[in-house]
């Protein structure tokens, strides 16, 4: 990146694409509930693209961090904050509660980052701009008081947390029922 300008319009851009890929993992989140309560069980089909999309997922923000942890450390920490620690977190829970399969454990991992992702974003930024203005403080006085950070934290936190829980809610759904 050049400047800053464009490390920041660049940064936009892949969270622009990442919204988009949390967007139809939550379509596909959608699928695999409904699926799960009418027919019992989740399309082979639905796993395997909510599987791909992660991929994507992955590697767009995998992108992101090595493309600007040398001139834009903060949009580097913001990917690795709302994208690669949730995912860590709930695919960490998942080996540690549950029996699924890889392929399971895989889609559950990215079906449960999906909404939380979308709320969380919604949150880091609702919560910067919030402040800034309700304070009425400049850019300079607000990257003074850390209030970016504060809200990458906050954002994380949400998402990291909503993960957790909605993984916990999906892995039942991978797990077969227990005989009666």
């Amino acid at each position: 990146m050049s400047n800053g300008l464009g490390a920041g319009f660049f940064g936009l851009t892949l969270l622009a694409i990442l919204l988009g890929l949390a967007a139809v993992l939550s379509l596909i989140l959608i699928g695999v509930v409904g699926f799960r309560r009418r027919t019992g069980t989740v399309p082979q089909l639905l796993k395997y693209v909510s599987i791909a999309v992660l991929g994507g997922v992955l590697l767009v923000a995998g992108f992101g961090v090595l493309a600007m942890y040398d001139e834009a450390v903060l949009l580097a920490v913001l990917f690795l904050t709302i994208v690669f620690v949730p995912l860590a977190a709930v695919g960490i829970y998942l080996h540690q509660t549950t029996e699924l399969t890889r392929v399971d454990a895989l889609v559950t991992t990215g079906l449960a980052w999906s909404l939380p992702f979308v709320i969380g974003v919604g949150v880091t930024f609702g919560l910067t701009i919030g402040v800034s203005s309700t304070f009425d403080l400049a850019p300079v006085e607000s990257q003074r008081l850390v209030v970016v950070w504060i809200a990458m934290l906050v954002g994380g936190a949400v998402i990291v947390i909503g993960s957790v829980f909605l993984g916990k809610y999906l892995s039942q759904s991978f797990t077969p029922p227990r005989p009666v």
